[in-house]
């Protein structure tokens, strides 16, 4: 990565931390660009540089929580689909669960905003998309369905998951979103392996 690339990264970053922070002292609605600004100690048109709208900005903050649990299943390759795939849901369970309830309140009123649930972020249908493909590439799961269409299935039961979690559900999060993966990983492996049980 370039020095510019780094600096371009941080100043996001600073931004995406300077809306958080004022998101959860303040709520989404009362907090505005200006007030992130100030806190990013960036100029108004450099926000607008990295977001074109303040959508652009609450859906990379209501992404950022999912990348990082689904990033490590890919990374571990040698496990089979069904363990990467529970795991991922797991490790976002406790990302989410570990954030507060603070957390969960930002994150339902992010996904109201920007409709989170509806259009998933691009970077983790990205990531579940390499996931699904790489299985069936390793022939772990039938290629009956286009990668594509399981990919948004498995997209669509996780945004489920959570926003059941946002919008104060009193079930648990963890048992939810491990139970989802399980059934979604005897689903797609169904007829060519089976899935062990927490």
């Amino acid at each position: 990565m370039s020095r510019v690339d780094r600096r371009k990264r941080e100043v996001r970053e600073r931004i995406l931390g300077a809306a958080f922070d004022l998101f959860l002292e303040h709520g989404v609605e009362s907090t505005t660009i200006e007030d992130i600004c100030e806190r990013a100690d960036v100029a108004n048109r450099t926000f607008f540089n990295y977001f074109p709208a303040r959508r652009d900005m609450l859906r990379a903050l209501a992404e950022g929580r999912l990348s990082e649990p689904l990033e490590v299943a890919v990374e571990r390759t040698p496990q089979p689909v069904s363990a990467r795939l529970i795991g991922a849901f797991d490790g976002i369970a406790e990302a989410l669960v570990e954030s507060g309830d603070a957390y969960r309140k930002l994150i339902g009123e992010m996904m109201d905003i920007v409709g989170y649930a509806v259009q998933p972020a691009a970077g983790y249908r990205d990531t579940v998309l390499e996931l699904i493909s790489e299985a069936i590439a390793r022939g772990e799961i039938a290629a009956r369905h286009e990668a594509g269409t399981l990919t948004d299935i498995v997209v669509a039961a996780l945004s489920g998951g959570i926003v059941d979690w946002a919008g104060e559900s009193t079930d648990s999060l963890e048992t939810n979103l491990h139970d989802l993966g399980v059934a979604l990983a005897d689903l797609l492996t169904a007829g060519i392996g089976t899935t062990t049980r927490r």
